[in-house]
């Protein structure tokens, strides 16, 4: 019963502090439109978080081996409070707020994710669907935050929006303190420790090949917190109709978590990876469609196999890690995810601004196509048993 009470709080912080950080991704942007900056400034303040993010989820991984992941979802939580804090207290200086709310967010976002998911991911005989669970218990607090930021920032106003953002991070805060303790008996006995495992784990031909399936993941949900939203005002749509829309990504996500594991086991991990791929390419390239219809269809699309390339990365490699580096793996192939969270919006950013939404989707469908290709040609280099255990063990 413990380990179920456990498992409920992860599912219901992690959909709480999904609401907190996606409404705030997404009320940048929204701020950033009204405040009538370029476009490629856009890009700039959605690849901000990176710069915390990418630190902060190499770090991750050993601090959730070496204290166990209820230490890292308390600084977590504690994080995405301050950055609410940063941007609501900093309008004497308002960028100034904005770039320091995101950098703590982007803190938040990458400590979250390796405690969390390690958390859910302990049981090695329901693994694949504890994270199908946990993914639509997190995509259903990011379809929430999304599709309600729009409608909030015109009824609170930007900021009182993100003072709701503060709010959830509250409490988040609150079930995080009275989450079960669980420390590996196999856990590093110091943090150096730890950190020294870093550099193994990044040349693992299974972290490697899972990495670049993680990076596929982040391609739409990156651009759910950047472009998305803005393409669609640009086409004339109103701010609650557009966050609406662009919160079809995330109701993608949470019918894969509900049928994922499922899948995997029909059919296998990398005929799941390869059709996730494929799908991911078609939506990304059809978000270019400027009809209203296409375009929903596309989001939608393109979050649906985010969600099922998410639980077949995370249920690969938690099933090949102990419970004594299983942060430390999940942490450094996540790396990829970050990468992808920081470039996307800057290239797409950079390409909107050249050419137009149209060829900035089609370029995005056309990368997320090539690493698909690249992630087929190394799967028997690193996943020797696919067929086989991978399958099976998710």
């Amino acid at each position: 019963m413990q380990k179920d009470a456990g498992l409920g709080k992860i599912y219901a912080s992690g959909m709480l502090f999904n609401i907190c950080y996606l409404m705030f991704a997404v009320l940048i942007p929204l701020d950033a439109v009204h405040e009538h900056l370029a476009v490629w400034m856009v890009g700039v303040l959605a690849a901000i978080p990176g710069v915390m993010q990418l630190p902060s989820r190499i770090l991750s991984g050993p601090l959730v081996d070496w204290l166990g992941e209820r230490f890292v979802l308390r600084m977590t939580f504690m994080l995405a409070l301050g950055a609410a804090l940063a941007v609501v207290g900093g309008q004497i200086a308002p960028m100034a707020g904005l770039v320091l709310g995101q950098l703590f967010m982007g803190a938040a976002r990458g400590f979250f994710w390796t405690a969390a998911q390690t958390g859910a991911s302990r049981d090695p005989d329901h693994r694949a669907q504890h994270l199908g669970m946990f993914t639509s218990f997190t995509k259903g607090g990011a379809l929430i935050g999304i599709a309600l930021s729009g409608l909030l920032a015109q009824l609170l106003g930007i900021m009182g929006g993100f003072a709701l953002t503060g709010g959830l991070g509250f409490l988040a805060l609150i079930i995080g303190w009275v989450l079960p303790k669980h420390v590996s008996a196999a856990r590093p006995q110091k943090l150096w420790e730890a950190v020294r495992a870093l550099a193994p784990a990044m040349h693992k031909p299974f972290i490697i090949l899972n990495g670049l399936v993680a990076l596929l993941c982040a391609l739409p949900q990156a651009l759910a917190q950047s472009f998305y939203p803005v393409v669609l005002i640009h086409r004339g749509l109103s701010d609650p109709t557009a966050s609406l829309m662009t919160a079809l990504m995330s109701f993608g996500m949470i019918v894969a978590g509900l049928l994922g594991a499922g899948a995997i086991r029909r059919w296998g991990m990398k005929h799941i990876v390869e059709g996730g791929a494929a799908l991911l390419a078609i939506g990304l390239a059809g978000t270019a469609w400027h009809n209203l219809i296409g375009t929903a269809m596309a989001i939608f699309a393109a979050g649906f196999a985010a969600g099922v390339l998410n639980i077949a990365f995370l249920s690969a490699v938690s099933s090949r890690s102990r419970d004594g580096d299983r942060g430390t793996n999940l942490g450094v192939t996540q790396i990829y995810f970050v990468l992808a969270m920081m470039l996307t919006p800057l290239i797409s950013g950079w390409l909107f601004a050249a050419s137009g939404s149209a060829a900035a989707f089609l370029v995005d469908g056309g990368l997320a196509a090539a690493v698909g290709l690249v992630v087929m040609v190394l799967w028997n280099w690193s996943e020797p048993k696919s067929r086989t255990t991978v399958g099976e063990t998710a």
